[in-house]
């Protein structure tokens, strides 16, 4: 019962349109009709035609007039006249069994497959507004595998065990109802096999949940190990470290292999555990019956329609215990996509205002900022006045794309308001603030496309001229014009047939293309050589004219045409100053300087 409460558990994040599960309902009451109508064919064709006995309705079967002035009516035809019937009879009842089957599969699996994607679309979406701490927090491996491989075990469950369950349900409440008044006594003996039958089961349902929590793990972890193996494989070719990875994997590999073989085990104990107490229960139930004609109990051909009816009864029984069985398997998935869904929602835009064109400045006031406890600002005060360019440095690690980062608000902080012509931040809708400000990232990222969208991403409403200035402003135009496909070049995953420069100035054309009054710069030129890092600042001349300028920078010549320096240490703000002011002063700054200049 708490496993059905975990997958109605559902309804809570998703819509769910039960059109399609209720005309797959139908569909199947009308199939077990026809299935269930379709064995009593055997009596007129064992009693009449083969024994060439009248038919006698058992006394257990309820003694309906219209039921008792059809029989008399079989009883009168002559045996071929009633073959004809019973066969013309039969094969209506094929027919309408098959129509109606296709029609229950198709409903309840479009329903499964619509609820499916539902879901899918659902977990994607609440990922794209997860904060940033939760990426911090997860492997790239994990999260595929909980949209890929724990959304492929819900496929299994309501694409083919949910259709499959309810047309079981029914026909097993039919054949039950049909073998039940023919005998109830003898129904009773069979129906005592089945308590033996399912103990077993469920109790090996449960175990099968507990190996597949484990599996879903092991998969996460393998996923893991492959994205950083092919991310990575320039580190591992130059340091040899084939062998590990290859470790890496095989160990992840085992243990998935060694899942699933204690799946199989179990799994494989179903079938024939439940083939041996069915075909004990049958051979009693048929030695009873055959006493029961000789007793003239009731004829034989009522003791091959119960036969039939039980052996029919079996089937949907067995199905009903495997689908049992995978559900309880697959419903292990679910903690795990629940984990996402219920998620708090950290880019919540509480925002009301839109953000306007900056008059004044920025003005961080008293901002403090920690990761998991670990403090990274401390206290900061400083202001970015309207069309000044900035600089920021110091050590790795101080806080400095923090910075950039509280400013977008990807992070809130713990302490302390930034303010925007002196209003919080956070009354702008997030939008309308992203939509103030173009950032270019440390490590490019280009997505597996074309050029041309790549420098369009994130960019809705421009013309071409807004096109052919950001690309000649940025000197893309340069290196795309010896392109054969120009910018229809598909670049690969991550951009690997782009150089790194190419990637970081095709990064800031998608920056200039937003046309942004504030810019923010992260490190841009870390890892670039000095002919790319040239061509790049020579872009970012023209670029930073009319802007307010944000650069992170690690190189201090990157920023010491900036008009404010400010010098970040251990977290917290040493100097502010120019270039010029910060050398006299002698301090922090100067030292660096003096160490990056006078190795």
């Amino acid at each position: 019962m708490k496993v059905l409460f975990e997958y109605f558990k559902l309804k809570k994040f998703i819509e769910i349109d039960y059109k399609n599960f209720f005309a797959g309902i139908v569909a199947s009451i009308f199939s077990t009709f026809f299935n269930g109508a379709s064995i009593t064919a055997i009596v007129p064709l064992v009693d009449r035609i083969f024994a060439r006995r009248p038919i006698v309705l058992p006394e257990s079967i309820p003694q309906f007039p219209v039921l008792k002035n059809f029989v008399e009516k079989l009883n009168s035809m002559e045996p071929m006249v009633l073959l004809n019937f019973a066969v013309c009879f039969l094969i209506i009842m094929v027919i309408g069994k098959g129509l109606t089957f296709y029609y229950q599969n198709y409903f309840l699996r479009s329903f499964g497959s619509r609820l499916l994607a539902n879901i899918r679309m659902r977990i994607y979406e609440k990922i794209q507004y997860l904060p940033m701490e939760f990426f911090a927090r997860k492997n790239t491996g994990e999260l595929s595998s909980r949209i890929l491989i724990d959304i492929g075990m819900l496929d299994q469950v309501l694409s083919r065990e949910l259709p499959m369950l309810v047309l079981n349900i029914f026909q097993a409440i039919v054949f039950l109802a049909i073998v039940l008044m023919i005998d109830w006594k003898l129904t009773l003996i069979a129906l005592l096999i089945f308590p033996v039958l399912l103990f077993p089961i469920l109790n090996l349902s449960r175990k099968l949940r507990k190996i597949s929590r484990s599996l879903q793990i092991n998969w996460a972890n393998l996923g893991h190990v492959i994205q950083e193996s092919i991310y990575g494989q320039f580190v591992i070719k130059a340091y040899n470290m084939h062998k590990h990875v290859i470790e890496k994997f095989s160990k992840e590999n085992e243990a998935i292999y060694r899942s699933n073989l204690s799946i199989i085990k179990r799994t494989g104990l179903v079938s024939p555990f439940s083939e041996l107490l069915t075909t004990i229960g049958g051979a009693i139930i048929i030695v009873i019956g055959v006493g029961k004609v000789m007793n003239n109990e009731f004829s034989s051909g009522f003791l091959f329609m119960f036969i039939a009816g039980l052996v029919s009864l079996i089937g949907p029984s067995k199905a009903i215990m495997n689908s049992i069985a995978y559900i309880y398997m697959a419903s292990a998935t679910l903690p795990r996509i629940y984990s996402i869904l219920e998620q708090e929602q950290a880019e919540i835009d509480s925002g009301v205002m839109e953000c306007p064109k900056l008059q004044s400045k920025i003005t961080f006031e008293n901002v403090s900022f920690d990761y998991g406890g670990n403090p990274v600002l401390k206290d900061i005060s400083f202001e970015i006045k309207a069309g000044e360019k900035i600089g920021i440095v110091g050590p790795t690690g101080v806080g400095k794309s923090t910075i950039l980062s509280l400013l977008l608000r990807l992070y809130e902080p713990k302490d302390g308001v930034i303010l925007y012509d002196g209003i919080d931040i956070r009354k702008f809708t997030l939008k309308s603030l992203r939509n103030r400000i173009g950032i270019v990232p440390q490590e490019p990222i280009i997505f597996s496309d074309t050029i041309r969208n790549n420098i369009c991403f994130g960019n809705e409403h421009f013309t071409t001229e807004d096109f052919e200035k950001a690309v000649t402003i940025t000197r893309v135009s340069e290196f795309v014009s010896n392109m054969k496909d120009g910018y229809e070049t598909m670049v690969g995953e991550r951009g690997q047939t782009l150089s790194g420069g190419q990637k970081q100035l095709i990064c800031l054309a998608r920056a200039i293309l937003k046309n942004p009054e504030i810019l923010l710069f992260d490190e841009i030129t870390a890892s670039l050589d000095s002919e790319s890092e040239k061509i790049l600042h020579q872009a970012l001349e023209d670029i930073m004219k009319n802007r307010t300028v944000v650069f992170v920078a690690h190189r201090l010549s990157t920023v010491r045409n900036m008009d404010k320096i400010v010098v970040m240490k251990d977290g917290c703000i040493e100097e502010i100053g120019s270039h010029e002011q910060l050398l006299e002063k002698n301090g922090f700054y100067a030292k660096l300087w003096y160490f990056q200049h006078h190795k």
